[in-house]
């Protein structure tokens, strides 16, 4: 680029001068005209008048000054319209001319549209290609073209309603082919396609076939993307870096990527980590260090305290910090999450099964049977303990991606379950030991305290059941144990399912049969209010109220119910309609709706077992990322440690985060060389390569500077094949 007497360039220059002066030079509407009547060496003409050619990087475009409104080229239209969007409804050289000189691709209109969606309607691909080279972004565009059915208001789904301007075939165009491989980041930007697409497919469901392609197909060029590294380096570089693709990967679901052998090593190193690495020895001296670390670690902190530090040691180098991190890797995590929650499970039995002082409430008013036991003092120190835990996992991953996980919900009912029963007992104590003499008859207040004794084992029974149901989360780290847990889990959502439809016609019998046996029930008490002598019709126990009907409805299904329950003495008629509808009740449950349940359990597991490996793979990754947060912390040490934990985890995040900046260079460069290998690997593995092919594949190059090389190569591949 020339540079003026001052040293300023064309661009500089062009911004030193005002908008109006520079509109008065060189109208826009003149290269909007010029642009439409394809003058390709006038438009050009007035671009070198304007500026001069800039620099492209593959991908990422040019500075962010040049795509300014600073440079003429990225000028605006009333409509918002650039030389660009309008190159875009021309042709790829037009469009190549613009971008020469600073165009930016990523500019939108009024409409939304940007180059890339203009492009994408006219099917023009290599438009499409040139404007991926320039750093055009996918993302946004299909953010446009799916527009019309992200209906944020009422007002814009009458819109689309009256309009109907969706189509799906410009989004498969754009979204076909190498499409992944033309953008900075590929394997991120397959991500965040299919979860666009994902998030509009479960709302508007007229689509949903063409959409469950776009996201397979993106899914598989993942896969196929992380398949092309040359080794586990590679893959360990562009799998961790600051994008954390593994950690999106198991957030989105992603259950075939995260089974790649790739990402499992990757997974079982930071699963174990320093475990992963040492054979039985190791190991033992790892787990001694765990042992032992209630004892050592304050001895570490005495010794970075008045040694370490006074040698310029920095704690996070320290061996405090080394020790801290030996025991906080997900596997150290989850084995102390398992004793806690054994722990819990234990005090928690224990306290079901402590009963209250049965002197005190054989023998009188004492109050004694409301005092808390030391069994339920454990308890509320470890609820506290977990409580706590929890606290800091919310402050981590907040709410919603917190109680996302069934267990975690699961595990927030069995506190709230427990504080509820001290918040209660807490409360009859205080009313019980007070002076009340509300109630002077002595077994009134006996019956009271019992009562509110048996709420109290009401709620810990119900949270007892529970938390022995939450250990059975921490199996799924057992292969085999693990994969009958998550077929029990879908068998579980397809039973309840099928429950609702046959709770509708439980319901609907239920109501059918209690409302003749009511209407017999009243025609009874109007016998006996006028003394007739009519003879009463006696009506079963079995639908003698609503509740017990629909009892005995239920156990009909299952075949336990006596038909002798049926008769009603006194009228025939009756009898034989209640009759008829359980007979229709029997036959649509038990004949249809159980063997309808039957086949489709047994598909559900077919399918869970057919994918077991990769279920289970993926089931162990999600265990990953949930204790790859948590803290090597048992009940007692909780409340001591736990400010210290927060802060020490915060350090090591800060640490983490400088590493992954500093590696950003690295893994761009691998990004740009797998891209390579996939590009070129059809090619040079093809029966026949021509001139054409070899120029259309250099044009998609990641980097400029390689191209002389990879050319080399080709060339020497053809002349092997005599093809030249």
């Amino acid at each position: 680029m020339q540079k003026g007497d001052v040293g300023e360039t064309s661009l500089n220059l062009t911004a030193l001068e005002s908008i109006d002066d520079l509109h008065e030079r060189h109208d826009l509407k003149k290269i909007f005209t010029l642009i439409e009547e394809r003058d390709y060496a006038g438009v050009e003409k007035v671009l070198a008048e304007m500026g001069h050619k800039v620099e492209i990087t593959p991908k990422i475009g040019c500075s962010p000054i040049h795509y300014s409104k600073l440079n003429f080229v990225n000028w605006e239209d009333e409509s918002e319209d650039s030389p660009l969007i309008k190159a875009a409804k021309v042709d790829c050289k037009m469009v190549r001319i613009i971008i020469m000189y600073g165009g930016n691709p990523n500019h939108a209109n009024k409409d939304g549209d940007t180059p890339l969606s203009i492009a994408a309607y006219r099917r023009d691909r290599d438009t499409i290609d040139a404007l991926f080279l320039a750093g055009g972004d996918l993302m946004a565009a299909v953010q446009i073209l799916t527009s019309p059915l992200r209906c944020e208001s009422e007002k814009h789904l009458k819109e689309y309603s009256r309009n109907g301007q969706f189509s799906i075939r410009p989004l498969k165009f754009l979204l076909a082919g190498d499409v992944y491989l033309k953008c900075k980041d590929p394997i991120k930007t397959a991500f965040d396609v299919c979860k666009d697409i994902t998030s509009i497919k479960n709302e508007r469901m007229e689509f949903e076939i063409e959409f469950e392609s776009i996201i397979e197909d993106a899914d598989s060029f993942a896969y196929k993307f992380l398949s092309h590294c040359d080794n586990m380096l590679e893959a360990r570089e562009i799998l961790t870096s600051s994008d954390k693709l593994l950690s999106t990967a198991i957030g989105q679901s992603k259950k075939k990527f995260v089974s790649h052998p790739f990402n499992l090593q990757i997974i079982n190193e930071q699963w174990y980590g320093k475990f992963h690495s040492t054979f039985f020895r190791g190991k033992a001296v790892l787990i001694l260090k765990y042992v032992t670390s209630p004892i050592v670690l304050p001895l570490l902190f005495l010794k970075f305290f008045f040694y370490e530090e006074g040698c310029g040691v920095p704690f996070m180098k320290s061996s405090v910090s080394n020790l801290l991190r030996y025991i906080s890797v997900p596997c150290v995590c989850f084995a102390t999450d398992l004793i806690n929650y054994i722990i819990f499970a234990v005090v928690m039995i224990a306290a079901c099964l402590t009963p209250f002082n049965g002197e005190d409430l054989a023998g009188g008013l004492g109050g004694e049977s409301y005092k808390v036991t030391y069994v339920e003092y454990i308890l509320y120190f470890t609820v506290f303990a977990r409580i706590l835990m929890e606290a800091d996992q919310l402050i981590q991953k907040g709410f919603m991606k917190h109680y996302n996980n069934f267990w975690n919900m699961v595990d927030a009912t069995v506190l709230g379950l427990i504080v509820t029963a001290a918040i209660y007992k807490g409360y009859i104590n205080v009313v019980n030991t007070s002076d009340n003499d509300t109630f002077s008859c002595e077994n009134v207040k006996q019956k009271l305290r019992h009562e509110d004794s048996m709420n109290v084992n009401y709620i810990y029974a119900v949270a007892e059941f529970v938390l022995v149901l939450r250990l059975l989360g921490l199996l799924e780290i057992h292969q085999s144990l693990g994969t009958m847990l998550i077929a029990l889990k879908h068998l579980i959502a397809d039973a309840a399912r099928f429950g609702l439809i046959l709770v509708i016609v439980m319901l609907g019998t239920t109501v059918a049969i209690y409302s003749m046996t009511i209407a017999l029930n009243e025609w009874n008490k109007e016998l006996s209010t006028l003394s007739l002598t009519c003879d009463k019709v006696e009506v079963p126990d079995a639908f003698v109220d609503f509740l017990e009907t629909f009892r005995n409805v239920f156990w009909a299904t299952f075949g336990l119910f006596d038909v002798v329950e049926l008769k009603i003495t006194g009228d025939q008629p009756t009898t034989y309609l209640i009759t008829l509808i359980m007979i229709l009740y029997v036959l649509l449950s038990c004949i249809l709706l159980l063997n309808m349940l039957i086949a489709i359990l047994g598909n559900t597991f077919s399918r869970v077992i057919d994918n077991c490996d990769i279920e289970w793979k993926y089931a162990q990754s999600k265990l990953l990322k949930e204790y790859s947060r948590a803290q090597p912390l048992l009940f007692p040490f909780v409340p001591i440690a736990f400010p210290f934990m927060i802060w020490f985890r915060a350090k090591l995040k800060q640490e983490h985060t400088m590493k992954d900046t500093r590696n950003q260079a690295k893994h761009d460069k691998l990004i740009a060389a797998v891209c390579d290998r996939i590009m070129f690997g059809d090619l040079m593995s093809g029966s026949k390569t021509d001139g054409d092919t070899i120029n259309k594949a250099l044009d998609k190059r990641v980097s400029l500077k390689r191209q002389e090389s990879v050319l080399a190569v080709i060339a020497e591949k053809v002349k092997e094949r005599g093809n030249v």
